[in-house]
């Protein structure tokens, strides 16, 4: 594969080099259908047991492997040809949809076997997720790194809206097995792309494999010697944790605040998208990936939120929701971008997988604490709760950074990674993103289950879906989902 030359202007400017522009077409269609497919099994899972139990199970399943062996897949990222990767993930994904739809048809779907397609899913999102993000900067180089984070999280965001209504109609018209069945098919257009892409030069992948022994420690320790990336990731983390829950929070505003019912439901959750597709759009244009960039977009993420929280009209409450989901994907585009730009190339899996685990690993703990405070103390309390977190956060690292000295000790690393490491770059134009997915009701941001190049949030590939959705991940700050980016 050619060295890219191109220069990073323009939204689209990734799109300008042959094999990105390959990679993120097939993955769009591939998110549409894993958007698609997280719906059919939520719908399908509900008939079959008309348990909301059973149907936190089966989304708990699918993000359980990213906190139990996330940073493992970023060791086997780091240690093997992504590409590769990529292509035994997509085909474990499509046999995933296939089982789906031998399920559904054969009339003897069991509950236990839905639990572990969900748990197998998720396991192969913790490999796929940090390939796929890497893979991107191998496509495209690491001056369009903000532009392709950018383009890959309004790829995983225009899934999201098209997905679900092209779903809702496909359900009532042809049944869930039909919708699993055309999910299994979308994964051929990966595939064929993964399959035309030019294989990278040699002297590219001239990276020494990492060993299996402290290999995932090694990635934290990495992270941990440097102090912007430490910021970033904590501001990242509770936000995802904790500011972006809106499939609750939303949900009580339209139950028990304004009284506006599923459709007043369906508007706010439009709104936002909205908001979530032009921040997107935005941050590729012109954000630079830089930890100023990451606290501002914090700030007013929080700011707005803040002010949703309190509004007194539904009309302001929509309204307010359009600015908070292009704060938020300001915010995870520029995280995206900022990552993937300041980690050299050995390390790159591993840190990448450290990303997806903070993006989706703090959403078990964050949903039922803001669950818990809005049924205890009212639901605008919950939402606020979530906003004084992304503001703090943003605040506290802002003050602890500005304290530190203006040059930090080069970060330690094994004296395999330091030969390759490549130095990294200054920042050039937008941000980036990633897969995910806490996640709007999408999401998914958002476990398990991705497809082609998100951010994450806010992490990463030109799509991905997530654990509930058998897509890249969305439970990534953008607007909710589960993995399967």
């Amino acid at each position: 594969m050619a060295v890219n030359s191109i220069a990073p202007t323009g939204v689209f400017a990734a799109l300008r080099v042959r094999d990105y522009r390959i990679y993120w077409s097939t993955g769009l269609v591939s998110n549409i259908g894993s958007a698609m497919q997280g719906v059919a099994l939520d719908w399908f899972v509900l008939t079959l047991t008309h348990s909301g139990t059973a149907l936190g199970w089966v989304a708990g399943l699918q993000f359980a492997p990213v906190l139990l062996f996330g940073l493992w897949g970023g060791v086997i990222a780091d240690r093997y040809d992504r590409r590769t990767l990529l292509l035994w993930t997509q085909t474990l994904y499509a046999v995933q949809a296939l089982l789906l739809t031998v399920i559904v048809f054969s009339g003897h779907a069991a509950l236990w076997l839905l639990y572990v397609l969900s748990f197998a899913l998720g396991c192969v999102f913790t490999v796929e997720n940090p390939a796929r993000l890497s893979f991107v900067t191998e496509l495209v180089g690491r001056a369009l790194i903000p532009k392709a984070a950018g383009l890959n999280i309004l790829s995983l965001n225009a899934a999201r809206l098209i997905g679900p209504a092209i779903a809702g109609v496909l359900i009532g018209a042809i049944g869930t097995g039909w919708v699993f069945a055309l999910n299994a098919v979308s994964f051929t257009a990966v595939l064929a792309g993964l399959l035309s892409i030019r294989p990278r030069t040699r002297e590219t992948r001239a990276v020494a494999r990492p060993p299996w022994t402290g290999a995932g420690a090694e990635g934290l320790r990495y992270v941990a010697a440097r102090p912007e990336l430490v910021g970033v990731f904590t501001i990242f983390g509770l936000v995802a944790t904790f500011a972006v829950n809106f499939p609750t929070t939303l949900t009580l505003f339209a139950g028990r605040v304004f009284d506006v019912g599923s459709r007043g439901l369906g508007l706010m959750n439009t709104a936002l998208a909205v908001g979530t597709v032009a921040g997107t759009v935005a941050a590729t244009r012109g954000v630079s990936p830089r930890v100023r960039t990451v606290v501002v977009g914090a700030l007013l993420f929080g700011g707005f939120e803040a002010l949703a929280a309190v509004t007194p009209t539904y009309p302001a409450f929509l309204a307010l929701l359009l600015p908070a989901g292009f704060t938020l994907m300001t915010l995870n585009t520029a995280v995206s971008a900022f990552v993937q730009s300041e980690v050299s190339d050995a390390m790159r899996g591993r840190v990448m997988a450290v990303y997806t685990v903070i993006s989706m690993g703090g959403s078990p703990v964050g949903a039922p604490v803001i669950g818990w405070i809005s049924q205890r103390a009212g639901v605008r309390w919950g939402l606020g709760v979530g906003a004084a977190a992304a503001v703090l956060a943003a605040l506290g690292v802002a003050l602890w950074l500005a304290r530190r000295p203006r040059s930090a000790p080069a970060p330690a690393v094994s004296p395999v990674a330091a030969v390759s490491a490549v130095p990294p770059v200054p920042a050039v134009s937008p941000v980036a993103a990633a897969s995910a997915t806490p996640s709007v009701p999408p999401a998914p941001a958002a476990p398990p289950g991705s497809r082609s190049a998100s951010a994450s949030a806010s992490a990463a590939a030109p799509t991905g879906r997530s654990p509930a959705t058998g897509h890249q991940p969305s439970h990534e700050p953008s607007t909710g989902g589960t993995p399967h980016d």
